[in-house]
């Protein structure tokens, strides 16, 4: 058997798979988020912790958790920790959504340029760690500096796990103090924050293992100590080994609060917007780029609420859906709800419901919402083709996966064929994956996805549905105040 762990941003969840892949058991645990004022988004490590203890408590109580070989550790990425010289923590973790680095990270860019930022860290901004470190240094020098240490959510809890802080590249991508070429730290980067390699965690391959599980932790949850832990690994790539985005023109979309795409290559390309992040795979040889819709579930959440639905299942969803028909009778959304506006888009943009008549019930309204979602969709797809990456299918992953309208809409919007993954648990189950990887070295882990991740049912567009949403695109695109090509 094999442990998936994802520390995520509101849950840690724990499943247990066999070498098959099928799961056996899970846990979960929710963690808090503290708003702080000035854009403060800030966690408790400890906290952290002990939902990592409750979640695989509960996953391995209904299994023999000594048969267990294994663990594998996603985790989200560029959440930072201050640690002392003895590893103990400085304050609380500053959250990736966490905003008061940000005049910091303006004020770098405007020094060295975006095109600097692109060619050394695969993304166009300064951003997480370097603002945050930047701004702890002004309030106090000390801070950052040595014998003090730098961890991120995922490497702090591996190292209470194992005794090491670790962290592979993808996860490290998320920090934006890491150059992907080199496969480590920036060193110029470092430099200029006023840090040292030394103060950062361990970068290890996901395939090595950051050390045995101790002892301590193996008794209080009921696992082997000494089963070989990996090191941390970023959630949209473990989910990409549980959906099958494993090979080049595959884009794995992640329909959680806010889209996130992540695209499949055989080699470096240029971030296709401003905000996408370009890293290695974890598949050796491939190379993805993270791309957020910014908006995605939360406006459909916002839509089910406005409309009286807000907690209905998703079957019945579906039926709401298919109460209006393609093209919502005229009804058109703009579903840019989040306070930031998506790439290519003028910044004052609002999201906006246009054409409503009194013949529009609650099923247009929704059904225009996942319609716009489609469009941007489709969208966000044109800049990844503008930056050269073939786009041949898409892999859907989370809960719209499950849907029986939402994956043929996506595929007539974009006239792309679309597979639906088997798992809803896609970051666990990679988690598992990347824990049978440590177990069997030799093993490519394609290979190892290929026989863990269970299959997936498959949409084609269709053609008739096709032709009548590009006019729909087209429409919506005149709708949009865009910005000039150049300005991605």
């Amino acid at each position: 058997m094999l442990l998936g762990l994802d520390l995520g941003t509101t849950n840690v969840k724990a499943l247990v798979t066999d070498l098959a892949g099928r799961q056996l058991s899970e846990g979960a645990c929710p963690v808090r988020l503290f708003q702080m004022g000035s854009g403060g988004v800030e966690q408790d490590i400890e906290e952290i912790w002990n939902a990592t203890r409750t979640a695989v408590r509960e996953a391995v109580r209904s299994v023999d958790g000594a048969g267990i070989r294994a663990v594998g550790v996603s985790s989200q990425g560029g959440a930072l920790q201050l640690l002392d010289a003895r590893g103990q923590p400085l304050g609380r973790v500053i959250s990736w959504l966490d905003q008061r680095g940000s005049p910091f990270n303006d004020a770098l860019v405007n020094e060295l340029g975006q095109e600097w930022f692109a060619q050394r860290l695969g993304h166009c901004h300064a951003g997480f760690a370097i603002g945050q470190l930047l701004r702890l240094r002004q309030q106090d020098a000390a801070l950052p500096a040595a014998p003090n240490r730098i961890g991120f959510v995922g490497d702090i809890i591996v190292s209470r796990m194992c005794g090491r802080a670790a962290q592979d590249g993808t996860s490290c991508s998320l920090t934006l103090l890491y150059n992907p070429d080199r496969r480590d730290y920036d060193p110029e980067l470092l430099a200029r924050l006023g840090v040292t390699a030394a103060q950062l965690p361990a970068l290890l391959p996901a395939r090595e293992p950051a050390g045995g599980l101790l002892a301590s932790f193996a008794q209080e949850v009921g696992l082997r100590p000494g089963i070989p832990v990996s090191a941390a690994v970023h959630d949209q790539y473990t989910g990409a080994l549980a959906t099958g985005a494993l090979q080049p023109g595959t884009v794995m979309v992640g329909t959680g609060t806010a889209w996130v795409l992540l695209a499949v290559g055989g080699s470096r390309t240029a971030p296709a917007t401003l905000d996408a992040f370009v890293c290695h795979h974890v598949v050796e040889g491939l190379w993805g780029q993270i791309l957020s819709l910014v908006n995605g579930g939360s406006a459909l959440a916002w839509a089910l609420e406005l409309t009286g639905h807000n907690g209905k299942s998703g079957a019945e969803i579906d039926r709401l859906l298919e109460s209006a028909p393609p093209g919502s009778d005229g009804l058109q959304c703009r579903p840019l709800l989040a306070a930031l506006v998506p790439a290519g888009v003028a910044p004052s943009t609002k999201g906006q419901l246009c054409g409503m008549q009194l013949s529009h019930g609650a099923g247009h309204v929704v059904r225009a919402v996942l319609e716009g979602l489609a469009f941007e969709l489709k969208r966000h797809i044109g800049f990844l083709r503008d930056a050269g990456l073939p786009i041949e299918r898409l892999v859907l992953g989370g809960s719209a996966a499950a849907s029986r309208v939402t994956p043929p809409l996506l595929a007539a919007v974009t006239a792309l064929p679309l597979a639906c993954a088997g798992s809803r648990a896609s970051s666990t189950l990679g988690a598992a994956i990347i824990a049978r990887g440590l177990c069997e070295p030799a093993a490519p882990l394609a290979k190892l996805a290929e026989e863990m991740a269970p299959a997936a049912s498959y949409v084609e567009p269709e053609a008739a549905a096709a032709s009548l949403y590009q006019a729909h695109y087209e429409e919506y695109l005149r709708s949009l105040p865009l910005l000039k090509p150049n300005s991605r």
